[in-house]
């Protein structure tokens, strides 16, 4: 047995003896770091229903103080990754390139999660948890000198079992408790006194806020790029704004000051 397999025992092995204890996610983000060869992990509950809850994280104090507290209160609607739980995925290993839409990295989350706080890359690893959760261990890259075995991904879907497995051991029921309801993506622009948006509109806000580009989009809803070019512009001219920047920051602030009068005819980006 080669060095590097005698040393996954050895995580295994510590993570199965701290099942129960307050260290077991620690050691359980040990193990799987070293499959991966990356430097943080965060570890949380997805919900159909609610937002996402933190189980666990190693993220600095800087890091933490940026993303966590955003992304937890209404950034999580615009992640991949939360997209991706939302369409009913399976225990899986998935990378960002495999589920971020085309033009995502250039995107203001993109910016204000990744870019701005030195995150290059993230894996994250979904365990269904029952009741419409998942338990969520996300990995980031954020020492620019890591190197990743060419196989890593094969290697950690190989320890899926084992880690579905010890989540289920510590995390019984990790259904998330009571707590504010599920705010709609991007409620509408109304609130921020905005002309209204239609549907179509509303949908098209959406996507290219998650970073769709306009051919994806197109697709996506079957009109022809040109068609969603023109819807584009009269969002912009409703809006009263130039550049995606400014349509980020009406989100941020959408969520920030909910409606007062939920029966306005406003169109939520659900």
């Amino acid at each position: 047995m080669d060095n590097s397999a005698t040393n996954q025992m050895t995580y295994i092995a510590n993570a199965v003896t701290a099942v129960g204890r307050d260290d077991f996610p620690e050691l359980l983000g040990k193990l799987c770091l070293s499959v991966f060869n990356f430097d943080s992990i965060f570890i949380s509950i997805f919900s159909q229903d609610l937002p996402p809850r933190q189980l666990y994280s190693n993220l600095d104090t800087e890091a933490t103080r940026r993303t966590i507290g955003p992304y937890l209160s209404y950034a999580y609607l615009l992640d991949p990754f939360y997209g991706l739980f939302k369409s009913d995925i399976r225990d899986c290993v998935v990378t960002l390139d495999e589920c971020a839409p085309d033009d995502f990295k250039t995107t203001e989350y993109y910016k204000m999660f990744y870019s701005d706080i030195g995150l290059r890359d993230e894996v994250t690893i979904f365990i269904g948890a029952g009741n419409g959760t998942s338990i969520v261990l996300s990995l980031g890259q954020r020492n620019t000198n890591a190197c990743c075995a060419p196989d890593a991904t094969k290697q950690l879907d190989a320890l899926l079992p084992v880690i579905s497995a010890l989540c289920h051991k510590h995390w019984p029921n990790p259904e998330a408790p009571i707590y504010r309801s599920l705010p709609d993506m991007g409620p509408t622009f109304d609130r921020c006194g905005s002309a209204r948006l239609s549907t179509r509109e509303a949908e098209i806000v959406r996507l290219m806020l998650k970073g769709h580009s306009t051919k994806s989009i197109a697709r996506l809803l079957g009109n022809s790029p040109e068609t969603v070019k023109v819807h584009r512009k009269r969002i912009y001219a409703k809006l009263k704004i130039s550049s995606q920047g400014e349509l980020f920051s009406m989100f941020i602030a959408a969520q920030a000051f909910p409606p007062m009068d939920v029966e306005a005819g406003m169109v939520a980006f659900s």
